[in-house]
């Protein structure tokens, strides 16, 4: 049950701790769809908190959502993905919807938080960072701000060049739109899957 490692402390996002606990109710509720969430340049904890910053983004604005002005200071590549997610147009139509079943908008944040991990891990591999890879593997990602004075200038550094080089991918290509369209695409025919399951009578 890693998502029980999900902290008001680790969100990058002002919340409180109900958020947390719906989000945990969710996770109790459809624990079919837990296998989802999958490690990528970052590990399988940080991965589920990056599901619960994903799901967070998703309730419509009246939620009031904010990024969390402290994390900036440490963690600014997450913000320029978080905001690159915030403009996405696939993402944008998601939030408005007023229709949310919320076993979609679940499967839709655990998929994303998969999908970002390994597009994390692509733009590392493509910008010779993979050095990174290693260090996020060996920690809490989201409690990088607690280390030392040392391992937070370290951490700082390799933030400062993983955002010259998500920028970059972000600015040249279009791998990021494709990510949030795959990953939203499979969470509809995941969802429908389920739900077809569920209306089938019972053969026992």
């Amino acid at each position: 049950m890693l998502y029980r490692e999900i902290t008001v402390d680790r969100s990058l996002l002002y919340i409180e701790q109900y958020h947390i606990d719906n989000f945990n109710n969710l996770a109790k509720k459809y624990n079919q769809c837990n296998h989802l969430v999958k490690e990528g340049a970052l590990n399988i904890i940080d991965a589920w908190i990056i599901a619960f910053n994903i799901w967070l983004l998703l309730l419509p604005d009246k939620y009031n959502i904010i990024h969390s002005a402290e994390k900036t200071l440490y963690y600014s590549s997450n913000f320029v993905i978080l905001n690159a997610l915030q403009e996405n147009v696939h993402f944008n139509q998601l939030k408005a919807r007023e229709n949310r079943p919320e076993l979609l908008y679940y499967i839709i944040s655990l998929l994303l938080a998969t999908g970002l991990n390994k597009w994390i891990l692509q733009v590392m591999t493509k910008y010779d960072l993979t050095h990174m890879i290693e260090r996020n593997k060996r920690r809490i990602y989201f409690d990088a701000h607690l280390g030392s004075e040392e391992d937070l200038q370290a951490f700082l550094e390799d933030q400062s060049k993983f955002v010259k080089a998500a920028v970059k991918e972000l600015n040249s290509t279009n791998s990021f739109d494709k990510m949030i369209k795959r990953a939203i695409d499979e969470a509809y025919k995941i969802f429908n899957e389920y739900r077809n399951k569920s209306k089938e009578p019972s053969t026992s």
